[in-house]
């Protein structure tokens, strides 16, 4: 059982289940510059496909590498994955309901620049898959022949 940070062995050493860490209301942040806050913010252009209260999917400006490929980004502005756990699993609940709908698919997200992350506001990507599309990720060597 884990609480509040705390490792501790489940089997009886506490009664019951661990209270909730609490949490600080988070107002919807927006940092100026960032090109996903802009467009949560209203204030630049995107396709959007899909809104939910704490979240947007939107179309990749340049159209994606698949037909369907989606930017699943939070409203609020969190740099990356690992800097508000509540932030990024609403993000990723969010992705799994698009990808329900996708069918295969790759749903992936970087966290900093060496892990190819090129905008530091959270977004996961949703992209569509099919036998024989050729895209290949970051870490996939090219079949031979190619």
């Amino acid at each position: 059982m884990v609480c509040y940070g705390e490792f501790r062995e489940a089997g009886g050493e506490l009664p019951g289940a661990c209270p909730q860490r609490p949490r600080t209301p988070r107002p919807p942040a927006r940092r100026s510059g960032c090109p996903f806050c802009l467009i949560v913010g209203g204030r630049a252009p995107a396709t959007v496909l899909r809104e939910w209260p704490e979240t947007i999917a939107i179309r990749p400006h340049h159209g994606g590498v698949t037909a369907g490929h989606a930017l699943v980004i939070p409203r609020v502005h969190v740099a990356d994955v690992a800097e508000d756990p509540v932030v990024s699993a609403t993000t990723m609940l969010r992705a799994a309901e698009l990808a329900a709908e996708a069918g295969d698919c790759n749903v992936i997200t970087s966290r900093g620049t060496s892990a190819t992350q090129t905008v530091r506001h959270l977004h996961l990507h949703l992209v569509p898959r099919t036998d024989g599309d050729g895209l290949l990720l970051p870490w996939t060597a090219a079949p031979a022949g190619r």
